[in-house]
């Protein structure tokens, strides 16, 4: 849910300017007892409150605010809102400027159905508005990397699971069982890059293509990961969903499909999917296009797409596209300006953007590595420190800029504008400079 929007503002000023003139009377019609008009600035600042938030998003993962008080003509109603759980789940907080914070407690471990409650009274006569809210539990919508979901399965002790399936990504290093026309599975093990110490067994592995398999084949496996008495696997059900990489964006997808009308998402992403229609064709004129892309069985639209390869689109196209995702009128969407990038810089992209989600003065945990090209070079090679600042741009969005701050590494003193590079850190939020933190390393090609 949103901040109160500047329609909002219009409207209460309406709400408090129809109720001035609702006042009025005519020659012929008696003035409204107090009663009569207490009950009708009541009636009015009820309507406007449910008017305003008709469209609240029902899933509510992070803070949000609502209005303190409705001005009604010379009057002013003040909102009492509660919620039906513990304080600790969720928090009413009102601020100095009126407004009143939803406080939710963004990392809770189970999700919780809630009810928000507001109240008004002239005094006399108390009306109440509810909404149902659902508070899901943690969503990282940038989902666990490979590493991550390769080290929680070695955390997991003998005979125990996972409660939700996961995607891997990576290399099949033996086949364990051979593929069996009675039971339609095969059993093969797969090594992810950098966890190449901690192989994944795929126990009765299943899914199109999996007859196939040998040595060598690079594959998405998706399913619950358990620990079976020291062999770490993806226990039997287990899915090939596909030669190469597949993506897991079911996270972002739950997300975006959660907000409300008229609400954006606070924080860029990045999507793949396939080119479905194109509701819009090319324009030389405002150089971009509009399509939809199907993700999962969804659909979401990037509305007004630019950038290379974007004059060409066609259905059947895999495209990836960044931007900020909102709800227009029901349609959920990549807002206009939004961008395609090659669809082999997903990683990067999705690293990059990870970073504009972080607060000032905050830090990721996870290391990340990210390809861009030199667009600036801040600080000229230090031979006394043995590094150099640069800023780079990754995949042609030039509005998400990343900083790689005293950046080191075989052949980083090189470093010019236009150079393509890869780094790897730590990025940080620092006074809205987003960055590799002090540390970052140039990966050598």
């Amino acid at each position: 849910m949103k901040k109160l929007t500047a329609w909002a503002l219009l409207l209460a000023m309406c709400v408090a300017m129809f109720a001035g003139c609702s006042n009025e009377t005519s020659a012929t019609e008696p003035a409204p007892t107090e009663t009569e008009a207490a009950e009708s600035g009541l009636a009015d600042a009820v309507a406007y409150v449910k008017t305003i938030y008709k469209n609240a998003a029902e899933v509510t993962s992070k803070d949000y605010q609502v209005v303190g008080s409705v001005p009604v003509g010379a009057e002013t109603f003040e909102i009492t809102w509660t919620v039906d759980v513990a304080e600790d789940v969720v928090a009413i907080v009102k601020g100095e400027d009126g407004m009143v914070t939803i406080d939710v407690n963004e990392t809770s471990s189970e999700e919780v159905a809630y009810v928000l409650t507001a109240s008004l009274t002239d005094g006399t006569d108390t009306q109440t508005l509810s909404w149902n809210h659902i508070l899901p539990a943690t969503m990282d919508v940038d989902g666990l990397t490979y590493a991550q979901i390769v080290d929680l399965v070695y955390a997991l002790e003998d005979q125990a699971s996972t409660e939700d399936a996961y995607r891997l990504y990576g290399t099949v290093t033996s086949i364990d069982t051979e593929w069996s026309e009675d039971y339609q599975n095969i059993t093969v093990t797969i090594a992810v890059a950098g966890k190449e110490e901690q192989p994944i067994q795929c126990y009765r592995l299943s899914g199109e293509g999996a007859k196939d398999l040998k040595v060598g084949d690079a594959i998405t496996v998706e399913g619950c990961l358990k620990n079976y008495k020291g062999t770490y696997e993806f226990d039997q059900g287990c899915t090939l969903v596909g030669y190469g990489e597949y993506v897991d964006q079911k996270a972002l997808l739950k997300a975006a499909f959660a907000l409300g009308e008229g609400a954006a998402m606070d924080y860029p992403a990045v999507l793949t999917g396939t080119v479905t229609e194109i509701p819009t064709a090319w324009s030389d004129e405002y150089q971009n296009i509009t399509v939809n892309m199907d993700i999962d069985g969804q659909t979401v639209q990037c509305y007004r797409l630019s950038g290379e390869g974007a004059a060409d689109l066609a259905v059947g196209d895999v495209i990836t596209v960044a931007g900020v995702i909102k709800n227009y009128k029901g349609t959920v969407e990549f807002d206009a300006g939004c961008k395609l990038v090659p669809n082999d810089a997903y990683h990067s992209v999705k690293n990059a953007l990870s970073g504009y989600k972080l607060q000032e003065g905050e830090s990721q945990e996870a290391v990340k590595t990210i390809t861009g090209t030199v667009a600036t070079v801040d600080t000229a090679w230090s031979e006394d420190y043995q590094n150099i600042t640069v800023t780079i741009v990754v995949a042609g969005l030039e509005d998400y800029k990343i900083m790689c701050y005293r950046l080191s590494g075989e052949g980083a003193k090189d470093l010019a504008e236009g150079s393509v590079i890869t780094v790897t850190g730590t990025l940080t939020n620092y006074k809205g400079t987003i960055e590799f933190a002090q540390g970052c390393t140039l990966v050598a090609e």
